[in-house]
């Protein structure tokens, strides 16, 4: 597949921040943005799986659905979906031919901004009904950030990540996320600290994009098992959400407010969320004994995965493996996910930016840690071990990890 050294040759960052580059490269391809009807969504956490449940939704509702997402899990062939199923790797190449010609000349796009291209001109000739955007960093000056008029904005749970691109505090990253809502254009936010709601309801007011503001009072969780839970949430009683953990449930009180403000039906929304799908997120790869999976790599992420295992197996102590990136609050993750341990399996992900595995394991404290040299090695000292496992930390480990285990 010699055309994907077209994306992974490329830097993450080649220019100064701003639109100016994608919006070139979209005007060239004939901005095949402009004619597509998008949902927007931005957050720290779970935007990805609202992403995953509202294209659900959309699809049962008999619409035909692209989605875009990131990061991947084995390739990025992955990102791009039209209907559930991945972009074929002809079309990609094609696709990809067709960006790479209209490149030349401009200053270079990044690696992101040639893949969401990519995704535009592709769904443009799949002639979705619908496409759901995920941003990559931010919202203000991401490449998804060039559509103009989407059907509704998502902001979904903010966070202190990426703060040396984003900002420091609350308030300024919900500023950058913030960026994705349009003049007149309705607009959902899940449930949000107070510093950065305020932000988010001055920018919908200067705008005027109406605001739909998730009521996290009016869940309830009816019941839990490893198979899946029933949630009620505003008005909609007893529905089966396939995702697992009280953070999907919350998740999912944002696709209700997004398929609403979509104008989809009960039953679209009901089928959606018992239907949606979103590997590597407190996944259950086995049940006896458990095995889960989980690409938690902050630690808004570590504390609802530390919550969902205690919900799901209290007083158990898992063999737990970690690797993350070196530039993630690992320290923070650590101690979140620590007195749930029965010892510590270290890797490290592939990549410069890893977080060197003898590093973590030194860094646990009060539970045994070692270290694995690859991925088979850890599943062989898992089961040596025996007993519930967690595998947790960053996607660009868990995704590969995920394909060893379902022997694909």
């Amino acid at each position: 597949m010699d055309f994907l050294q077209f994306y992974n040759d490329t830097p993450k960052y080649t220019h100064a921040p701003g639109l100016a580059v994608m919006n070139a490269l979209c005007a060239r391809l004939g901005d095949p943005q402009r004619g597509l009807k998008c949902v927007h969504i931005a957050g720290t956490n779970g935007k990805g799986s609202c992403a995953a449940m509202t294209s659900a939704m959309l699809r049962a509702a008999g619409y035909r659905t692209g989605l875009y997402i990131s990061p991947d899990l084995t390739g990025p062939w992955e990102r791009i979906q039209v209907d559930g199923v991945n972009i074929s790797i002809p079309d990609f190449a094609r696709i990809t031919d067709t960006v790479k010609a209209a490149c030349g000349g401009l200053d270079e796009p990044s690696y992101f901004e040639k893949m969401t291209a990519a995704a535009f001109l592709y769904f443009a000739e799949q002639r979705c009904d619908y496409v759901v955007l995920e941003t990559g960093l931010g919202g203000r000056l991401d490449a998804t950030n060039v559509i103009e008029n989407p059907s509704v904005s998502v902001i979904m749970p903010i966070g202190l990540d990426h703060t040396a691109v984003l900002g420091d505090t609350l308030a300024a990253i919900a500023g950058e996320k913030a960026g994705i809502l349009k003049p007149g254009c309705p607009a959902v936010t899940a449930w949000q600290p107070a510093e950065a709601l305020q932000v988010l309801r001055d920018r919908a007011e200067v705008t005027g994009a109406p605001l739909h503001e998730v009521d996290i009072t009016k869940l309830t969780v009816l019941s839990r098992s490893p198979a899946g839970q029933r949630i009620s949430y505003a008005g909609l009683g007893d529905m089966v959400l396939s995702l697992l953990g009280r953070h999907q449930a919350e998740n999912a009180c944002a696709a209700i407010e997004a398929g609403r403000a979509l104008g989809l039906g009960e039953a679209a929304i009901r089928a959606g969320l018992a239907s949606a799908q979103w590997p590597c997120r407190f996944e259950l790869m086995g049940q006896d004994p458990p095995f889960v999976l989980d690409g938690a790599h902050n630690g808004h992420g570590a504390a609802a995965l530390a919550a969902g295992l205690k919900e799901y197996f209290p007083g158990q102590k898992f063999t737990m493996v970690m690797g993350v990136m070196a530039d993630k609050p690992w320290q923070e993750m650590l101690g979140l996910m620590e007195p749930l341990a029965e010892r510590f399996i270290c890797v490290a992900p592939e990549g410069p930016r890893a977080l060197a595995a003898e590093e973590l394991a030194a860094a646990v404290r009060t539970v045994p840690a070692e270290t694995a040299d690859t991925l088979d090695q850890a599943l062989e000292k898992c089961r040596a071990y025996g007993g519930p496992v967690c595998a947790f930390g960053s996607l660009y480990y868990i995704g590969h990890l995920r394909t060893l285990l379902k022997g694909e």
